[in-house]
């Protein structure tokens, strides 16, 4: 039987065989529709589950990548992380310094359609700042005018210092002129939908109820497997948007990261297996990036806590850790040791305080770690007793490993506890350790977004709750300092001081791993280690490939590998 393949089924046509004709045709139509119909998906890998979509309410990375993507502040940023306007097309600044004149672009909608004015910022601003939200990144806008006094309790919200003039106008007046301002509200001045929060309360974040003002809405949350967000088609710059969809794919192990991008599941791989940077060199000469951060990874001290509150005995156990050992046997990736609070990078700060025992021989240091610790009343005969909190992660075991080796010639026995990456940082929040894994990465390039992290007066942020009044008034003497030579000199009094005192034990500055297939498009490196995925874009997949695991199947994703 011979015939030819139409809409309507089989029509016999002599001298054409069936198969050869269907499967000629089914090649073509595939050619002419695929492109228009196929899914451009990006599929990055994050840390972690998120802990919370509420942009107000974050605090780790794994939700910050999740709140640019899907909401919009008066700022926002380029590709290569410089400030450009959001919601706001413009802003004035006055002469002093102390007052931010925002002009909302027109025709602004949330995900829902709603229109945004002036007056949802404003309402958002005062969220921030209510008691009752918690929002943990509060403190670092407390530049902003009466936000402390609201934040604590003191004042009502309406005595914020922000106003809403007119529909399209937002002012913010400060406490004093803050360089900073316009960078930190790219991530920590999110609007909320007010009219979806009233409604349903807390419950407001669920899929089904989500609205968003970003390049992207929620489009489904499966804890364990995946975040994927759809593009936003009321976006004020929708049409710059070229993916789709994004989906955040939670993955702790970095080696489990690396075999699901080498076998094209993930367009980017974000964490990556230490000990094999040397064959990813070779074998992704072009897909890896290895990019030095304005951000510290550290060891957090339960300053609350006896004997954890002494300064002898934190002192004693910052001074027996090798950075060096850490970064040039364990890393490997360049990471420079750290012995100060304030990475390189940040602006208007050139000099950095650093720990005065940093340029001491390693032997040396162990010594008088010894004598310090005696001091305290720890020794041989009564061994110190520590539990060392991490997250679940290869690289994060290892340091955690040889620090509690390099303690041991002090006499320290110490327990290792080890979670997921939710419950490390729930554990952190509530003060559940002794000592403990940390991290901070700017999100500006201004050197009091680290010295907040010991700031006595920023609980949440400060998760050693080291308080010292020097500390905090050197903080203050910085803030009320409009001359920037002036305001970086009251900083680095306020880090040497802190890093006398180790609160924190600063181990090394992050170099972020990195691998980007070369079918992402749009990719910038910068040392903010910002990438927001409104300007990515994947080039189209030569055939499909194997779908997320516990997903639905997606059809733009990486090509197997030849």
């Amino acid at each position: 039987m011979t015939g030819v393949c139409t809409q309507g089924g089989l029509r016999q046509r002599a001298g054409w065989p069936v198969l050869l004709v269907c499967a000629a045709l089914a090649s073509l139509l595939a050619l002419v529709a695929s492109p228009a119909s196929a899914e451009v998906a990006l599929r990055r890998s994050a840390i972690g589950d998120p802990q919370t979509l509420d942009p107000q309410r974050w605090t780790y990375g794994q939700d910050g990548n999740l709140a640019q993507d899907l909401f919009q502040g008066l700022t926002a940023v380029d590709a290569g992380a410089n400030t450009i306007p959001g919601q706001a097309e413009s802003w004035q600044i006055s002469p002093d310094g102390r007052t931010y004149t925002f002009k909302l672009r027109s025709g602004l909608m949330w995900s829902d359609g709603v229109p945004i004015t002036s007056a949802d910022f404003l309402w958002s601003m005062r969220r921030l700042f209510d008691p009752r939200t918690a929002a943990p990144s509060a403190a670092l806008l407390y530049v902003i005018r009466n936000s402390r006094e609201v934040n604590t309790g003191k004042l009502p919200v309406d005595q914020l210092a922000v106003s809403a003039p007119d529909p399209r106008t937002v002012v913010i007046e400060l406490t004093h002129p803050a360089p900073y301002l316009l960078e930190i509200l790219v991530h920590r001045g999110f609007p909320a939908p007010r009219h979806v929060i009233e409604k349903y309360g807390d419950e407001w974040t669920r899929p089904a109820r989500f609205v968003s003002n970003g390049a992207f809405v929620l489009g489904e949350w499966r804890p364990g497997a995946y975040v994927k967000l759809l593009r936003n088609p009321r976006f004020h710059a929708a049409g710059s948007v070229r993916l789709d969809a994004m989906y955040h794919i939670p993955i702790e192990d970095p080696k489990v990261a690396l075999n699901r991008f080498r076998a094209g599941e993930l367009d980017i791989a974000v964490s990556l297996p230490s000990e094999q940077l040397e064959q990813l060199r070779k074998e992704f000469p072009k897909e890896l990036h290895l990019v030095q951060q304005i951000g510290i990874e550290y060891y957090a001290f339960n300053t609350r806590r006896a004997p954890f509150n002494d300064v002898r005995l934190r002192r004693a156990l910052s001074m027996a850790i090798d950075r060096d050992v850490l970064t040039q046997r364990i890393l490997r990736g360049g990471e420079p040791a750290a012995w100060g609070l304030v990475p390189p990078g940040v602006r208007n700060y050139p000099k950095r305080g650093v720990a005065d025992f940093a340029s001491r021989a390693p032997k040396a240091r162990l010594v008088e770690a010894r004598r310090l610790l005696a001091e305290v009343g720890y020794g041989p005969g009564k061994p110190l007793r520590i539990r060392l909190r991490y997250n679940n992660a290869d690289t994060q075991k290892k340091i955690a490993l040889a620090v509690a080796a390099m303690w041991q010639p002090l006499g320290v026995q110490t327990e290792l506890i080890t979670a997921d990456l939710r419950t490390h940082q729930q554990a952190l929040a509530q003060g559940d350790f002794d000592v403990a894994r940390a991290q901070w990465y700017s999100e500006d390039s201004d050197a009091a977004s680290f010295l907040g992290l010991l700031d006595g007066r920023a609980a949440t942020l400060n998760v050693s709750g080291y308080r010292s009044t020097a500390f905090d008034a050197a903080i203050d003497r910085a803030n009320d300092s409009a001359a920037l030579d002036l305001r970086a000199a009251a900083m680095l009094d306020a880090e040497t001081l802190a890093m006398r005192e180790q609160p924190i034990a600063p181990l090394y500055v992050y170099v972020s791993r990195r691998l980007i297939s070369q079918r992402v498009q749009g990719w910038v490196d910068n040392g903010r280690g910002v990438h927001v995925n409104r300007w990515l874009t994947v080039r189209p997949a030569a055939t499909d490939a194997t779908p997320l695991r516990g997903t639905p199947p997606a059809r733009s994703v990486l090509p197997p590998r030849p």
